[in-house]
């Protein structure tokens, strides 16, 4: 590669951190995050591809089923155009989002993981951040980091919905426990980082981001005491808390219950009124896609039958076609079974595909209530699984951050110096 392609290369790299490190604003359209990536993938167009392949075949079969499948919906609208051709251009940009990150974690390997993980972490605690603001009333006109019309209930931060907001701090949740368990250098920055997430997400009241992150850190929890024995006194400390939290809410129910009864957080932990219609527009939108086998085009169930259905390969089947959900769960599916099957060789770097995987089940559960087609975060992390590790420390990164191009290497920046783990070890 020469030094022009690669700086090139470079230059996308770290846009494309830019553009996860973005991902955390998203409530104005188009989101900033959206822009980061078109120009990441512009200047990586210019740039020959260092490996030819890097996704495996029930992937690919999957990205082409997903994509004719959805334009080929199109020409079931019956109603709103503009607004299914939009919707195409998102599932478009959304498989590109798959793409690239799985051609950076191919061919950077550790060092992509560490940053992708890195960016998205800074980027969630920074949402926290101004929730927090919000919910301490500092900022003016806080009541629009909540969901609801002028109501202070649920917080949404800087995205759209709180059932989208809790979702995407699992991933930064999961980040922050592993190195507060497996890092020297970035334990207590780990533990600050979880402890600072775990409120946000219990103050969205998103009852399917609780269960995703409850899945998701018993599996990587189950990981590192396999994979690292010193991590037994920090597990072994957190269940006694867990346990003595637990006693303690049973011995104090009867006052726990009475003093919740009315309150917005003891309305969301019991069944919803809108609940039993969710189930049933699901087994609705089942019939109709028997009808419909090749969709009624993208977002049009809301037009059509007045509900969108809450389950993530129903409404995609509905809306672009069998084939179209059925390329999404083969897409899904071989990013599961690559890391399951990393994880069952225990070759070294194993424990990142453990960790890819428990976030992918926990998610998997939880697009069984929620439609997550447009969730950037889901394809980043459906990305990760077809990454090339070596190294089962969190903080691996290479010793200079530079293209192998020849060119001449400079001075890590401020940032990189305090972030990149040099000499960290397993605790």
């Amino acid at each position: 590669m020469n030094p022009t392609h690669a700086w090139m290369s470079l230059l996308s790299w770290r846009i494309f951190l830019f553009c996860m490190f973005l991902s955390f604003f998203v409530v104005v359209e188009p989101a900033p995050t959206d822009l980061a990536f078109f120009i990441a993938a512009i200047c990586l167009g210019f740039v020959p591809l260092v490996r030819a392949r890097f996704l495996n075949g029930i992937a690919v079969v999957g990205i082409i089923l997903y994509l004719i499948s959805s334009i080929n919906s199109l020409f079931f609208v019956e109603i709103n155009f503009g607004f299914a051709m939009r919707a195409v251009m998102i599932e478009f940009y959304m498989i590109g989002l798959f793409v690239m990150t799985a051609y950076f974690c191919a061919t950077k390997g550790d060092e992509a993981f560490f940053w992708i993980l890195m960016a998205l972490l800074i980027g969630a605690l920074l949402s926290a951040f101004v929730g927090y603001l919000a919910l301490a009333d500092v900022v003016p006109n806080s009541d629009i980091f909540f969901r609801g019309e002028g109501e202070r209930n649920r917080l949404k931060s800087t995205f759209k919905d709180p059932n989208v907001f809790g979702p995407f701090l699992v991933p930064s949740i999961l980040f922050s426990a592993w190195l507060m368990v497996s890092s020297r250098k970035f334990y207590r920055f780990g533990i600050f980082c979880l402890g600072c997430l775990l409120l946000v997400l219990v103050a969205t009241l998103s009852r399917g981001a609780m269960v995703h992150a409850a899945i998701s850190l018993f599996i990587l929890m189950i990981t590192l005491l396999i994979y690292n024995r010193s991590a037994h006194p920090t597990f072994l400390a957190l269940l006694a808390v867990s346990a003595m939290v637990c006693f303690t809410g049973l011995v104090f129910m009867d006052q726990i219950v009475s003093a919740l009864e009315g309150s917005l957080f003891a309305d969301r932990l019991s069944l919803q009124g809108y609940d039993d219609s969710r189930f049933s527009h699901v087994a609705d939108a089942t019939t109709h896609i028997l009808e419909n086998p090749f969709g009624i085009g993208p977002g049009q169930a809301r037009y059509r039958y007045g509900y969108l259905p809450h389950n993530t390969f129903v409404a995609f089947a509905l809306h672009n076609g069998i084939a179209a959900s059925l390329g999404l769960l083969l897409i899904y599916m071989a990013s599961m079974a690559r890391c399951l099957m990393k994880v069952l060789e225990q070759n070294p770097g194993w424990t990142k595909y453990a960790f890819v995987l428990a976030v992918l089940a926990g998610l998997l559960v939880l697009m069984q209530v929620v439609g997550s087609t447009h969730w950037r975060h889901l394809y980043v992390i459906c990305g990760m699984a077809f990454g090339i590790y070596s190294t089962d420390s969190p903080t691996d990164v290479k010793p200079h951050w530079h293209p192998s191009g020849g060119g001449r290497i400079k001075k890590p920046g401020l940032l990189h110096r305090l972030l990149t783990p040099q000499g960290d070890q397993n605790a």
